[in-house]
């Protein structure tokens, strides 16, 4: 089942992280797409809120589930 999940962002200061946080969501398969802001996400995916928020981290990012 999709859902849409809404994240705190924290680290990115500029247009280029925004383009590789989006990049390295959509590239999995478990997301359906990513809207991404120097302090936002909002991204449909059958994924776990923790998955996404490693995924995030391991790229040098922080995120937290709004909620």
């Amino acid at each position: 089942m999709t859902s849409t999940l809404h994240f705190t962002l924290s680290g990115l200061s500029c247009n280029h992280c925004v383009a590789q946080v989006k990049k390295i969501l959509e590239q999995r398969s478990d997301v359906t797409s990513a809207q991404v802001t120097l302090d936002h996400a909002t991204v449909v995916t059958t994924a776990a809120p923790e998955i996404l928020i490693d995924v995030i981290h391991d790229e040098g990012y922080q995120a937290q589930l709004d909620g």
